[in-house]
């Protein structure tokens, strides 16, 4: 694997040779079979073919479909930023993305085909993921879109689509409404080993953002106090 550069101060990687991980299939750009008709209006049902469509929820998700992502978007400080130039299905028509990313015979339920290697990039010469140790200090900000069962967090406020998470992330858990779109920021309190390194393409978004592997999930760092939350508005 060629040398990458930790800054442990800012955590920002800088990466010597990275390539994507493999594309499934039908995540190409999309085809004539209903790709052309579903831009012509998008609050068509035409638009939303391919979807578990729901006429009571379309004005919660896209096509009333939760894989779909929320129909509003975060317009206040600080969401608004880290959703700037988010395009949540890269071009494709909703049916065009379930088809190349949602993993209907997943057991015991279906759910997203995610990259290989837990979503690392990969060298292009080696094949391996780019990943290093890494101790995250006291002090430093890191946030999740997500519960708190997860193990991956990244620096505090990076753009979502160099996360490379699919839409669903963003949906408020009807559950906990006090975080709205499951956005969760967290302080370090105790230094924190984990293993760092570029995020990979995939769910149609460029990535090459910053990812933190935790050897424990959140909600168990924060009972051995390693992590505190934070205000997400702050």
């Amino acid at each position: 694997m060629k040398l990458f550069l930790l800054f442990l101060s800012t955590g920002l990687l800088g990466v010597s040779s990275v390539s994507a991980s493999p594309t499934p299939p039908n995540a190409e750009e999309p085809g004539h079979r209903r790709g052309d008709e579903c831009r012509i209006n998008p609050q068509s049902l035409t638009y939303c073919a391919g979807t578990n469509y729901s006429a009571a929820l379309v004005s919660t998700y896209i096509c009333g479909d939760w894989r779909l992502g929320p129909v509003q978007l975060p317009t206040k400080i600080p969401l608004d930023s880290v959703l700037e130039l988010y395009d949540r299905l890269g071009g494709l028509c909703p049916g065009e993305f379930l088809d190349a990313f949602w993993n209907e015979t997943l057991k015991p339920d279906p759910y997203w085909n995610f990259p290989t290697e837990h979503g690392f990039s990969l060298d292009s010469v080696t094949g391996k993921p780019i990943k290093g140790a890494l101790v995250l200090e006291v002090g430093v900000l890191v946030d999740r879109f997500g519960g708190e069962g997860g193990t991956f967090v990244s620096p505090a406020a990076a753009p979502y689509m160099q996360r490379a998470l699919p839409p669903s992330n963003l949906n408020t858990p009807k559950n906990d409404p006090t975080f709205p779109y499951n956005y969760h920021v967290y302080r370090v309190i105790k230094p924190l080993l984990v293993e760092a390194g570029p995020i990979a393409p995939w769910f149609r978004q460029p990535g090459q953002g910053v990812q933190y592997s935790l050897s424990q999930n959140i909600s168990m760092l924060l009972n051995q106090q390693y992590l505190q939350h934070e205000d997400p508005g702050r």
